[in-house]
């Protein structure tokens, strides 16, 4: 099974929160229940979802928690089927309550997003703590955001501060993130910049958008690490490339102030363009007032470059 993920930023000195979003493929490995189960994995992976569903609907209504949990995901993803959600849940909570963690995942994700049914905490919270219990590693981050946010129950950093813990220890980006910034911000823990540096690495090697960008502004102003422009400059790259509106404002900043690169008000107008129209209105603010020392000559060069730079991300996306 795999999982996408959405990073929500609240900018400068409140915290990063990573949070989780719907999106659900097949589960691989080995089955014991029978060639059926395999078969269906087998015609599934090779794109033949009609095959797999008709192979694992007889499993799912003998209380396959495996096959009623595939089923979950194929109307989740309108594989073989029609998309429903609330077909979804059903299976989903069918596999759920005989203990499958990522059916209990999916379920906790339900509730906390609201869309196909209505929003409750509480059921999410409880349906995350059951996931988390078993070892699944994105509970476990999740249970940990409730608990930081005081989402459907009492907010406890120290309690946060566990479960992020124990995801992070999975090799979790997302959790080991979250546990460089409850360092960083002294939350449940005592404040220690240099451990916050060490868990945002990790989950930078990993290619996380945000650790990258949060470690970069950590190199940049010195903080808890001997200050390298240089080295700020490559993690907000890196960031910046993926997407990440922080990244991208603060390459900006760098090329604006030349700091670990040569000053250029083209590539810092290009980058301050390109956050801002992903809704960083700082960065669009920074644009405008960089405009005021640029020539028309030089805006149009960046605006062009932008445009260049969006128009391959998006055949990369194809």
């Amino acid at each position: 099974m795999l999982y996408q993920q959405f990073i929500q930023i609240n900018y400068m000195k409140k915290p990063l929160l990573f949070l989780l979003v719907l999106d659900f493929l097949f589960l691989c490995g080995d089955s014991v229940y029978g060639n059926d189960f395999s078969d269906g994995l087998d015609a599934a992976n090779r794109g033949d979802y009609n095959t797999a569903y008709k192979l694992w609907l007889p499993l799912a209504e003998k209380n396959n928690a495996e096959s009623q949990f595939n089923l979950g995901a194929m109307y989740d993803q309108g594989k073989g089927v029609h998309p429903n959600g609330m077909r979804a849940f059903k299976w989903y909570k069918l596999s759920a309550e005989q203990g499958h963690p990522k059916a209990q995942f999916n379920l906790g994700e339900m509730y906390r997003e609201g869309i196909i049914i209505t929003r409750d905490f509480e059921k999410a919270l409880a349906w995350y703590r059951l996931s988390a219990k078993n070892g699944l590693a994105e509970a476990q981050c999740n249970l940990g955001l409730m608990y930081a946010e005081g989402q459907g129950v009492k907010q406890s950093y120290k309690e946060a501060i566990k479960w992020y813990r124990l995801s992070a220890e999975q090799g979790y980006a997302l959790a080991e993130s979250n546990l460089g910034l409850m360092y960083e911000e002294g939350q449940g823990v005592q404040q220690n910049f240099e451990e916050a540096i060490e868990w945002y690495g990790l989950a930078a090697k990993q290619g996380l958008s945000g650790a990258q960008s949060k470690l970069g502004l950590m190199y940049q102003t010195g903080k808890g690490v001997i200050q390298n422009y240089k080295e700020a400059v490559r993690l907000y790259r890196e960031s910046a490339e993926q997407g990440n509106v922080i990244g991208q404002k603060y390459l900006g900043v760098m090329y604006v102030l030349g700091q670990g690169v040569s000053k250029d008000y083209v590539l810092a107008h290009m980058w301050f363009s390109i956050s801002g129209s992903n809704g960083n209105q700082k960065a669009l603010k920074n644009m405008r007032l960089l405009e005021e020392e640029m020539s028309p000559s030089q805006v149009e060069k960046a605006q062009k470059m932008t445009r260049k730079w969006k128009s391959n991300r998006l055949k990369q996306a194809k």
